[in-house]
């Protein structure tokens, strides 16, 4: 069963001896704030900022942590509103099953790029 976001965070701050406490302090939110979201009682996720924030306190993986929490990162929002074309694109993808690997091994090796 996959681990949900409150549930992550709350084992890699214990992982890392972490007071809960401590870790509010590091994000400049509340501990009742923090223990609501470790405990799955918050009903909405933080804000970007905020799980930036906790993937970087924890040297957590950034994307990780907002798919756990629902959301998507501000920076991929942004793309997909710049080309109309993209939604129709990653709809198409999807109906195929296909999966961000398939993606990248799709696109075009470039000359001194990986």
């Amino acid at each position: 069963m996959t681990e949900r976001f409150g549930e992550r965070i709350r084992r890699i701050r214990q992982e890392r001896k972490l007071g809960l406490r401590e870790m509010a302090t590091k994000l400049g939110i509340s501990a009742a704030y923090l223990s609501r979201i470790e405990t799955n009682e918050e009903k909405n996720p933080p804000a970007e900022g905020v799980i930036q924030k906790v993937a970087d306190v924890l040297q957590d993986d950034f994307d990780e942590l907002m798919r756990l929490a629902g959301r998507i990162p501000s920076d991929v929002t942004e793309f997909v509103k710049s080309d109309p074309g993209l939604p129709a694109f990653l709809r198409t993808a999807k109906a195929r099953r296909l999966t961000s690997e398939d993606l990248q091994k799709m696109l075009p090796k470039r000359k001194g790029k990986s």
